[in-house]
């Protein structure tokens, strides 16, 4: 009888496995914010994915720069041209049989111009190679100065030591393959370049004239090139006092090198700048004899400025990219925040559908930059972000999980694009914003009891 009488009563509950201590207390709590934690931890591996494609693509617009830049110019450097006089000395040098003789040994003396004048002007292009654009440009300069006549007394060089009628003009131009034309006056006259540096001129590419110069005269000169050039134009300032002046139509320049322009000038129509630059400053003497002194460009201040194309698609997407995380975290915070209060259920699969959604995102908007204005891109990927987000939560969740996320991703996506509008203030507003999320979000809990979640039937109140 008794064995009937249990057999019509229903089974008890499953008892709950953990401790009786642990039951309730805020450990339920904890176990849900692990869970969240952990899942948003996890999201790090689609968006890290998500980064390396946008390397990965800003890599290829760089292999793509090189590869037009080989073909159209490369980074130009220029400088105003170097005098080097050969002269001979007598000198003791031994003989084979260990006696002496007395020989006459070629060396070489290197002269800067007293005063030299730069100018430069560039027209800039836009060349397009698949789904790239180039900024190149082409560049008209003109170099006038003049060499004091160079003074060999200081080295007791006497005036029959002196070739003068060997003397030669050094222009440093590693670029020269993509000259398009150049001129040398020398004194009104013109002069014939050639290609290549000589042994006793300084180390680096360029070109060469050959002079015959009048004995301990002063001579001015003149020169003007035509080349064309990518990314940048940078100037060796040479000589006792420099002056240049660099030009160009394009709006975003960016000065280069030490020191900064003494006066510039930027419009909606392009640039100029003016730096006025004494040799002192340089380190550079302005004369010196084979083994004084290794004029090496590698090691020698530049000036100048580099062409940067402002809001570049791939820096942006980067840069909206790293904020990922705070979008995931906002986003699974605000579904798991509803879910306590109105205590739905969210499966990991919806966590994880929702996730992938907001990493597809950047891969689209990368995607639609890439084809058009990087602000339409924005608005379209945000709106297709948005939606299905937002629908799919309404539909599987709740209607007002799916509304109030919507509005949460609308207002990241606003604010994010705010961010990369600025430039000087985009930290203290990305700052300024996380505070003003964790009030949100202090405000939007404070009525959740974090130790009633662990107990049956509770439900989440004020305390």
């Amino acid at each position: 009888m008794t064995d009937s009488i249990l057999a019509d009563q229903p089974p008890e509950p499953l008892s709950n496995p953990w401790p009786k201590r642990w039951r309730g207390s805020g450990f339920e709590a904890a176990k849900r914010i692990l869970f969240l934690s952990l899942l948003i931890l996890a999201m790090m591996i689609p968006l890290g994915m998500v980064e390396g494609v946008v390397q990965e693509r800003a890599q290829r617009k760089l292999d793509v720069i090189a590869e037009v830049g080989e073909q159209w110019g490369p980074l130009q450097a220029v400088s105003a041209p170097v005098l080097v006089v050969p002269y001979d000395t007598l000198e003791m040098r031994p003989k084979s049989d260990g006696t002496e003789i007395l020989t006459r040994i070629r060396h070489f003396a290197t002269f800067l111009p007293a005063a030299s004048h730069i100018e430069a002007r560039t027209k800039v292009e836009k060349r397009h190679k698949s789904i790239y654009e180039v900024l190149v440009y082409g560049a008209d300069l003109t170099i006038d100065g003049r060499f004091e006549a160079p003074d060999f007394a200081h080295w007791n060089v006497s005036p029959d030591q002196i070739y003068w009628n060997e003397a030669s003009l050094a222009i440093l131009l590693p670029g020269a393959r993509a000259l398009r034309s150049i001129d040398l006056l020398v004194d009104g006259k013109a002069q014939k370049v050639d290609a290549g540096l000589l042994p006793q001129h300084p180390r680096g590419q360029g070109l060469r004239a050959d002079l015959d110069l009048s004995p301990g005269k002063p001579f001015d000169f003149s020169i003007k090139l035509a080349l064309n050039g990518r990314d940048s134009l940078s100037i060796w300032p040479l000589g006792g006092q420099s002056e240049i002046d660099l030009s160009s139509d394009w709006p975003h320049p960016n000065f280069i090198g030490s020191p900064l322009p003494a006066a510039r000038e930027i419009t909606k129509d392009g640039f100029s700048g003016h730096w006025s630059i004494n040799h002192l400053a340089t380190g550079i003497p302005l004369a010196w004899r084979d083994g004084e002194f290794n004029l090496d460009t590698s090691a020698m201040n530049i000036v100048g400025v580099s062409l940067t194309e402002p809001g570049d698609v791939h820096q942006r997407t980067d840069r909206i990219v790293k904020y990922g995380m705070l979008v995931v975290a906002l986003t699974f915070g605000t579904i798991f925040v509803m879910g306590l209060l109105k205590r739905d259920r969210v499966h990991l699969v919806q966590y994880l559908l929702i996730g992938a959604a907001i990493a597809l995102f950047y891969l689209l908007l990368l995607s639609l930059a890439e084809q058009m204005s990087f602000g339409g891109a924005y608005l379209i990927a945000s709106l297709v972000d948005i939606a299905i987000v937002a629908i799919y939560a309404g539909a599987t969740i709740r209607r007002t999980v799916g509304v109030l996320t919507g509005l949460i991703l609308a207002a990241l996506h606003g604010y994010m694009y705010v961010l990369l509008q600025m430039e000087s203030y985009a930290l203290l507003s990305g700052t300024i914003g996380l505070f003003l999320i964790l009030v949100l979000t202090m405000v939007a809990t404070r009525k959740v009891d974090w130790y009633a979640l662990g107990d049956e039937g509770a439900v989440p109140a004020a305390r």
